[in-house]
């Protein structure tokens, strides 16, 4: 048993504590990682770098900075002049969203100032700019040629009460007038070509037909904040320009796309140039174009450098430095982990005439964002692979206890058995489904405690969003902390609560056996296989639902809402009919079972199936009644029988008895002549008594006796039963101890069958008890029951039941080798029975007991 200390409880408790623990730790592994990407990245290089400059995180730093800056530095041909930012620049909206040069000079009809833009794209993003509903409705009016002309509702309104223009109708009673067409026209419930109102099209106040369709916009559309650089709307570009007619709906879409891209990369471009000026940042750039013979840079003295090649040469003693030429082979850095030709992608550097350098100076004199991750590598730089490894190691151990609850799983120290759980016991699917949701609601609840950030994360551009990784990660507050725990404890209790018992599942061959689909899917398979018996009721199932659902999807309509009632109402009555008819059945069951064999189920009002099942029943009830009848004839066949065999035995029997009496008489002197005539009277004795006992349970065994019914003192019957197989008792050296009541105890019951039952039971213990023990007669007055026992050792083996001995030429004694008919006691029962007491017999190993209640 020492062996399998290991299945123990308390083992298992201790284990699945150590998994809590584990996976605490490798959880704070992770986040410590992931809050600081500058250790993950020192991880797998196997040697410490002794500075942030020599990391790969910092070349990437420095990378995704130079990006923001070529961006941005790429947008001053778009939006300055001159070198200055001009808000007056015209934008092409169409070729803007190419991607092509958008401040052309032949622009196209839907361009915009520069700097109208920008303060437009802000009023979508602030969310402001919404007019009325009717200032935002446009109508839509189409020619008879399919072109169109767009209005505002107000506008269009305005037009038709002064009477420039009026709707076109077919006149008669029921003519709607103009302000009401209006009215419906801006709530969409109107068509000018349609036949409701009979409007035939649109005239101007010389009676001319402009338009022959109109109807109210409901294309794409945004709040107009802004008129074009010639002054127009949206709509009269449309209007006006055949590009656009026809197109609202786009010019819509393209001048929104414009004005939010425009307004998003302007402030990129002023924030990334403002970020990185002199004396605000340890990072120098330094761009030319060789061609324009244009230089770019936040230092004052490169901007104004005489030569190329000094001025690189300066920017190669400021620290850590990157060069970056068109051709890779003149590519220069003294930096670790670059990659030449990412680089010059990145920074679109491929055109002969251009240099791009950035250099930052590891001095680090500005408290920048190199300033801030260089301390904070300086503190935590050399933690990183303590902390992967102590996450590995947790892992591992984690891994270890997770098969060793696998093993135990469902195992107890003291046996072989498989031991599940209730909870085992339930569906798998409705398992499954309860430990996620007992999972997810806390996790979801205490998880809006919990901010998770990356750490160092760097937008398009290279500005950096979190400068201090530690003082943004999980760890920077003690609710976070106490969340984060919380969580991955309760995630763990959850994860090996479910995955244990999908294990005993899978062990004790019951994931399929219990499943719901599987439940499904035998369910389906019954349907089928009494589908000869369940087809009707199918069907009828099938139209009810049938109905339910038209009379869902018709929205109201009377005339299924009515047929689904009588469905209903149909399938009440069916269930009705259907449970009276069951409980018919039933009640004709129970009757029949109780020994009310000629109880007949009333047929009428039960379905045909009901009926056939009825008849059937009542079939049985018949075939019980005759085979009771015939059972009855036999027995009293039997008695007949057994009662003229004994009387014919009676009468020879006697003159046996009676001659061996005068045998006696003789006096013979010889021993062996005695000896006889003793055996003979013995066996004609012995035969005399069965022969009686034999007659007395064929009656009992028929009822056919008459019970006379007195006032007994069943205490003087004991007293005087007892007298009597006093000298039988002391021939085997029994001894009798008599608990008997001082007063009397009186019962109803025969006295002539009461003596014989006394009798048999006393006669039983004589016969049977072991010699040399005591029989134990107690009477006591019990709730307003007289209990008598009788109780002694029995000299044989009792290796039969209580039930059996009671049944008739039944013995304790197997060998049969003491005198007695085995009827004895089955006599006593009946007889008891049949005065309203109850015979029970009571066996415990050699220990015999006989109670009497009445």
């Amino acid at each position: 048993m020492s062996q399998k200390w290991y299945r123990k409880n308390v083992v298992k408790a201790i284990v699945i504590f150590a998994e809590h623990a584990l996976l605490l730790v490798m959880v704070a592994c992770v986040l410590w990682l992931m809050s600081y990407p500058v250790l993950r990245s020192e991880i797998f290089r196997g040697t410490h770098a002794e500075k942030y400059e020599d990391t790969s995180a910092f070349a990437e730093q420095v990378l995704h900075t130079g990006i923001g800056i070529s961006n941005a530095l790429g947008r001053r041909d778009v939006f300055e002049t001159d070198g200055v930012y001009d808000p007056d620049k015209i934008i092409d909206v169409v070729r803007y969203n190419q991607g092509k040069t958008a401040d052309v000079e032949d622009h196209g009809s839907l361009s915009y100032r520069l700097g109208d833009m920008v303060d437009w794209g802000k009023t979508i993003n602030q969310g402001a700019g919404e007019t009325g509903e009717d200032e935002n409705t446009i109508i839509v009016c189409r020619r008879a040629d399919d072109t169109y002309h767009y209005y505002y509702y107000n506008e269009f309104r305005d037009l038709i009460l002064s009477g420039e223009l009026s709707f076109i109708t077919a006149g008669g009673e029921g003519e709607m007038s103009q302000e009401d067409i209006l009215l419906s026209l801006r709530d969409q419930t109107f068509s000018a070509g349609g036949a409701e109102f009979a409007v035939q099209g649109i005239r101007d106040k010389d009676d001319r037909v402009l338009y022959v369709d109109c109807w109210n916009y409901d294309g794409y559309w945004c709040s107009e904040e802004y008129q074009t650089a010639e002054g127009k709307t949206i709509l009269e570009v449309a209007n006006e320009d055949e590009t656009w007619n026809g197109r609202l709906s786009q010019a819509f879409d393209e001048v929104e796309t414009a004005v939010m891209a425009v307004s998003w990369e302007v402030e990129d471009y002023q924030n990334v140039l403002d970020a990185y000026q002199e004396g605000d940042t340890n990072l120098a750039y330094f761009y030319v174009d060789q061609t324009a013979k244009e230089i770019f840079s936040n230092r004052q003295e490169y901007q104004e450098g005489k030569d190329l090649e000094t001025t690189l040469e300066k920017i190669k003693e400021n620290g850590k430095y990157v060069i970056v030429y068109p051709r890779l082979a003149d590519f220069e850095t003294n930096m670790k982990s670059v990659d030449a030709a990412n680089w010059r992608d990145a920074l679109q550097v491929q055109d002969e005439s251009y240099v791009f350098a950035l250099s930052v100076d590891t001095s680090y004199p500005v408290q920048d964002s190199f300033y801030t991750e260089s301390r904070m590598y300086e503190q935590h730089g050399g933690t990183a692979i303590r902390v992967f490894a102590a996450g590995v190691a947790a892992a591992v151990l984690f891994a270890m206890g997770l098969i060793w609850l696998t093993l135990a799983a469902g195992r107890r120290p003291e046996d072989e058995e498989l031991h599940l759980s209730g909870f085992d016991r339930w569906k798998t699917e409705l398992a499954a489904v309860l430990i996620f949701v007992l999972w997810i609601v806390p996790v979801l609840l205490i998880g809006d405690m919990v901010t998770l950030t990356a750490g160092v994360v760097y937008d398009e551009y290279g500005n950096i969003i979190h400068a201090n990784a530690f003082e943004n990660s999980i760890f920077s507050s003690a609710e976070n902390t106490v969340a984060l725990t919380l969580i991955v404890w309760y995630t763990c209790a959850m994860f090996l609560a479910g995955y244990l018992s999908l294990v005993r599942r899978i062990k004790a061959k019951t994931l399929w056996k219990d499943s719901l689909l599987r439940s499904i899917l035998h369910f389906v398979k019954t349907i089928f296989q009494h589908l000869p018996v369940l087809w009707q009721m199918l069907l009828a199932f099938g139209v009810l639902v049938l109905f339910h659902w038209i009379a869902f999807f018709s929205y109201g309509s009377f005339f299924f809402f009515g047929i689904m009632v009588l469905a209903e109402a149909g399938a009440f009555v069916y269930l009705v009919r259907d449970g009276i008819g069951k409980q018919r059945i039933k009640k004709g069951i129970e009757k029949i079972a109780g020994g009310q064999v000629d109880y007949k189920i009333n047929r009428a009002g039960l379905s045909r199936e009901q009926q056939d099942i009825a008849d059937k029943i009542n079939s049985i009830g018949e075939g019980l009644d005759r085979a009771l009848a015939e059972s009855i004839k036999s027995e009293r066949l039997k008695t007949d029988l057994i009662t003229n065999v004994s009387h014919d035995i009676k009468t020879p029997l006697t003159s046996i008895i009676n001659y061996v009496e005068l045998l006696k008489q003789e006096n013979f002197q010889d021993p062996r002549i005695r000896r006889y005539i003793e055996v003979l009277e013995q066996k004609s004795q012995r035969l005399k008594t069965l022969t009686e006992d034999v007659v007395e349970a064929s009656k009992v065994s028929s009822g056919n006796i008459t019970l006379e019914y007195m006032d007994l003192n069943f205490v003087e019957m004991i007293q005087q039963t007892s007298g009597e197989f006093e000298e039988k008792f002391k021939a085997r050296n029994l001894t009798e101890v008599l608990n008997l009541p001082n007063e009397e105890v009186v019962i109803r019951a025969d006295g002539r069958r009461m003596w014989r039952v006394l009798g048999n039971i006393y006669n039983n213990a004589a016969k049977y008890a072991l010699e040399g023990t005591r029989i134990y007669a107690d009477l006591k007055v019990i709730d307003g029951h007289a209990v008598f026992s009788l109780k002694n050792i029995s000299q044989q083996p009792l290796n039969i039941s209580a039930d059996e001995l009671t049944e008739r030429f039944i013995r304790g004694d197997i060998s049969r080798s003491t005198e007695g008919s085995g009827l004895g006691l089955s006599i006593a029962k009946t007889l008891t029975e049949m005065q309203g007491g109850s015979f029970e017999l009571y066996l415990d190993g050699d220990l015999f007991r006989v109670t009497i209640t009445f």
